[in-house]
């Protein structure tokens, strides 16, 4: 399998994208003090995501255009219906619009619920950037710093979950 770095990290910046959306509408919609400020913490460090997959996404276009091999574990058909799946948005079900993801939240809890999933789903897709880059690319403290501060961001929100009971 064959797959172009830029069309990689296009949906890995479309994914930021919708994150910061939804949680600039849940911190909109939200009456709760707290929530809306978690919410919008999490809008700023979702723009610095996005922020950080452009200049990974320009430093790898500097490079080349090419497309790459990716590591032989991602060599597969499996693999290939994965990242296929990952485009066209049945992966990540949120990557339809944040209005249409809004109107179908009741409450803050949900609302919380659903990017606690956003999240966890956002984690494996970067560990997935991981291996298709490999242990050598150089962008890969970056990739793994996103994966932490996603964590951050999951902890956070399960504090926040908490303090509504």
């Amino acid at each position: 399998m064959k797959i172009n770095e830029d069309e990689l990290m296009e949906l890995a910046i479309q994914i930021e994208k919708n994150g910061k959306e939804y949680f600039a509408a849940m911190a909109e919609r939200s009456e709760n003090v707290r929530v809306k400020q978690i919410f919008n913490l999490l809008v700023r460090e979702e723009q610095s995501h996005l922020e950080i997959f452009l200049k990974v996404r320009e430093r790898l276009a500097a490079k080349h255009q090419e497309e790459f091999q990716i590591a032989d574990e991602y060599n597969t058909p499996e693999m290939a219906a994965y990242v296929q799946a990952m485009s066209d948005g049945r992966v990540f079900p949120n990557l339809c619009s944040h209005n249409e993801l809004a109107s179908e939240i009741r409450d803050d809890e949900q609302a919380i619920y659903h990017a606690i999933g956003f999240e966890k789903d956002t984690i494996l897709f970067f560990g997935d950037i991981l291996g298709i880059l490999g242990p050598d690319d150089e962008n890969r403290s970056l990739i793994e710093e996103l994966i932490r501060q996603e964590k951050i961001h999951i902890a956070k929100l399960y504090t926040l979950l908490g303090s509504l009971k």
